[in-house]
């Protein structure tokens, strides 16, 4: 039987490696902010305790009867080595606009927020700003799109990222592609997960996201294998799909990260689920970490 084309064989890849969309228990949230920064060659560990302090102060929300805003933080370990990604979740847009406002207060009105912020970074001084660039992109979960998705990330220790566009007038094409690819998994040894999102904010029309999750990185040695079957699973059909992913997809992209917890603020029962993994202790500083002091009526620049 004829080999799936390249494209197709990525698609494969991309679905069948078990994602978790969510950083809560209850199922894949509602919509996604993912944050991506580029910083300066070398800055990594600046860094990671100036995002470690804003992960404390989203923790530390909790004892003040603020909300806490759910953040899993994360580097490439397949992309770009200067980059750092974070995750947001959320039930509705609405509740994503108030965390805006949250975060603004914080970081610019007197309050428990701030006095801690200020505690755990020292008074503000004139820093160096450690990004070259910062993009974001909100996305909304699509059920129709999905088949089983995983509901924690409790466990996960390595997250990709894949990127699809749809061509402009091949909507309607890539949800048949989509329904087609779910009716072969039912055929296919192994229990297969995927969540899509649809970028909202941020993106070109017809983005669409696809987080995938896992414990081990052992589990892409188990989902290529399990890639050999779909052929036989799409059978007379899969001529049919190749060229129907042609004519829907550009070119994808893909990065892995691992998953850090200490840029991260998870939800409580992923603490209980490994409390050392999730742990924000960092190791004692040898420097001083600052963040810029704020210009005369403005507010102060929010930390990573």
């Amino acid at each position: 039987m004829k080999k799936p084309c390249l494209l197709l064989s990525a698609i494969c890849f991309l679905l069948t490696v078990a994602p978790a969309a969510r950083a809560q228990t209850s199922g894949p949230s509602k919509v996604i902010l993912i944050e991506r920064e580029e910083l300066k060659p070398g800055k990594f560990e600046e860094h990671l305790r100036e995002s470690n302090n804003f992960a404390r102060m989203l923790a530390h929300a909790r004892t003040v009867n603020e909300p806490s805003y759910v953040r899993v933080g994360m580097s490439p370990i397949a992309g770009n080595a200067n980059e750092v990604l974070y995750l947001y979740t959320f039930d509705s847009f609405a509740q994503w606009a108030q965390s805006q406002r949250d975060i603004e207060r914080w970081m610019t009105k007197p309050g428990p927020m701030r006095t801690f912020f200020e505690r755990v970074t020292g008074p503000p001084q004139q820093g160096e700003d450690l990004h070259t660039s910062v993009r974001s992109m909100v996305a909304s979960f699509n059920p129709m799109l999905s088949h089983n998705p995983r509901a924690s990330l409790a466990k996960a220790r390595y997250l990709s990222v894949s990127t699809f566009r749809v061509k402009p007038g091949h909507y309607g094409d890539f949800i048949r592609a989509t329904q087609m690819y779910k009716g072969a998994l039912g055929k296919m040894k192994g229990d297969h997960h995927f969540a899509v999102y649809e970028v909202m904010g941020g993106g070109r029309d017809g983005m669409f996201l696809i987080l995938s999750s896992m414990e081990s990185l052992a589990e892409m040695d188990q989902q290529m294998a399990a890639g050999d079957e779909f052929p036989k699973a799409m059978g007379e059909k899969l001529d049919d799909f190749e060229r129907l992913v042609s004519a829907t997809l550009d070119p994808s992209d893909t990065v892995i990260y691992a998953i850090n917890g200490r840029m991260s603020n998870p939800p409580e029962e992923f603490i209980k689920a490994d409390p050392t993994f999730w742990s924000q202790e960092m190791p004692v500083a040898t420097t001083t970490t600052t963040v810029s002091a704020p210009r005369a009526g403005a507010g102060r620049r929010r930390p990573r």
